[in-house]
């Protein structure tokens, strides 16, 4: 058992740009008897994972312990080693959260889209302006957003938000992602033996961009991870509502023949009519493919660490 524990002159500490980056305090401590096993904690000693009085930022990371020799083997010399952690604090009360970001950036990556509408928003068919029998795909530039960010404690919610869509534009850094244009998902991991973080969160973002004209309209819309489909079919409805094959004027014989390909159709379940000299205009569906939900602040706010810490010549006597 320790009989005093005393606080001796030497300390030593590591400035950096930002201020105080390390500390070490220095520990006199007098025991009953002689130290008979290695311990790992001292009465009176800053704990492992304690934050330093005056430096907020600075948490214990260790000790660097020294036993006496001969008569005074009974004196053991306990050096507490600080450490920057990057520690930032949002909200107050129940909604207060403390965090510490290790990643924030864009990859290149790209993903495959249906083409419906071309880069100048003219419709994609064939040269009898007929739906091609499998819709053209193309690359597009669909960067995956990554954040790892630890916590003192998990945060509630979190799974609820895989695999859904953004519900409300995001501005990450200078990109602006409309509403449907950033598919979540996010790993959680339960950190065993860090004094101070417990939980660490990956979040990836994926942008994707669509630009299509939809339900006959002449502009363009950007509908993210949306689903466009051009409306096509052999059936349409007659005038009683029911289904029936289609049927056209055979260029060949003049005559109205039973299609074999599928027909453009007007979004009304009637095929487009054609007249020998203009192109018909299809009709793009919108389809919701995801669910849309509000992502958390920090999921991809750019600066989750504190403001520069308070330089040496603040603490005189720490």
């Amino acid at each position: 058992m320790a009989s005093s524990t005393k606080l001796k002159d030497g300390r030593r500490y590591k400035v950096d740009s930002l201020g105080i980056d390390s500390l070490r305090k220095k520990f006199q401590i007098v025991m009953d008897a002689a130290m008979g096993a290695e311990d790992t904690s001292f009465a009176s000693v800053p704990a492992i994972g304690s934050a330093h009085p005056s430096f907020p930022y600075l948490f214990v990371q260790s000790y660097d312990v020294e036993e006496g020799e001969g008569p005074a083997k009974h004196t053991l010399t306990v050096y507490v080693n600080y450490g920057r952690q990057e520690v930032h604090t949002e909200g107050s009360g129940q909604d207060a959260y403390t965090c510490a970001a290790e990643k924030w950036g864009w990859d290149s990556s790209t993903d495959q889209k249906d083409l419906v509408t071309d880069a100048t928003g003219a419709p994609v068919l064939n040269s009898a302006h007929d739906p091609f029998d499998q819709v053209p795909q193309v690359a597009v530039y669909a960067p995956v957003f990554t954040k790892i960010i630890k916590f003192t404690s998990r945060q509630s919610g979190v799974a609820a938000c895989n695999c859904k869509v953004n519900s409300g534009s995001v501005t990450i850094g200078d990109l602006t992602c409309p509403a449907g244009s950033l598919l979540c998902s996010v790993e959680e991991e339960r950190l065993i033996g860090d004094p101070v973080w417990k939980y660490r969160y990956t979040v990836r973002l994926k942008y994707k961009t669509n630009r299509v004209k939809l339900m006959g309209s002449s502009e363009l819309v950007d509908i993210g991870w949306d689903v466009a489909v051009t409306d096509a079919g052999m059936r349409e409805l007659d005038a009683g509502g029911k289904p029936v094959l289609i049927k056209q004027i055979d260029g060949e014989t003049g005559k109205r023949c039973t299609v074999t390909s599928p027909e453009l159709l007007d979004g009304q379940g009637h095929a487009v009519a054609r007249d020998g000299t203009t192109a018909p205009t299809p009709y793009n569906f919108h389809f919701q493919a995801y669910d849309r939900t509000t992502f958390p602040g920090w999921f991809y706010s750019e600066t989750d660490i504190p403001d520069a810490p308070p330089s040496s010549s603040s603490n005189s006597n720490s």
